[in-house]
């Protein structure tokens, strides 16, 4: 099957070309349809999809290890069970809402906070722990936020530099007042 695209009168000649140039002692048939995207447009299209995905995966790592939500909880233990601040374990930034099943909260500081690696890592968040304690935390109100319906977030690079350079000055203010 021959493909053709139309995109200025030489095109047009060519294409009546190839059709006056036909074998038509065999049936053909002709189809002509829209192009929804040219090439070029497809190739900024796919280099600006990899630009947002490269900024969500930076911001996400950023934010995730940012030192702020280590300095906001840290005189709290564990979210999902009774170690307490002092434990000499490993702390890890445990989301209520995973990001894959609630990707819209990826970045909501509500959905985040301070759990031990067991927690974690092994127990997958210890959600029967998790709730409770979050909802003494920030009350039933915002948990059932989390919890309920949501519209999903459509990310540009400018919001997720925005938000990097938020939690970036939320770090700062939280350095200085512990110092």
């Amino acid at each position: 099957m021959t493909s053709l695209q139309i995109r200025n009168e030489s095109d047009r000649a060519r294409v009546l070309g190839h059709i006056a140039g036909m074998d038509i002692t065999k049936p053909k048939k002709l189809a002509i349809t829209e192009v929804d995207r040219s090439g070029e447009q497809n190739k900024a299209l796919h280099a600006a999809l990899a630009d947002i995905a490269a900024q969500v995966e930076h911001a996400g790592k950023k934010w995730d290890v940012l030192i702020w939500k280590r300095l906001r909880d840290a005189a709290l233990g564990c979210v999902s069970c009774d170690k307490p601040a002092t434990w000499a374990g490993q702390w890890h930034a445990s989301h209520f809402r995973s990001v894959g099943s609630s990707p819209e909260h990826r970045f909501n500081p509500l959905n985040v906070h301070r759990a031990c690696s067991v927690c974690n890592n092994h127990l997958s968040g210890n959600i029967l722990g998790y709730q409770p304690e979050l909802i003494r935390r920030i009350g039933l109100e915002a948990v059932e936020t989390l919890l309920g319906p949501s519209e999903p977030k459509r990310y540009t690079i400018e919001d997720l530099k925005a938000i990097t350079a938020e939690y970036r000055a939320k770090t700062r203010e939280l350095k200085r007042a512990a110092a």
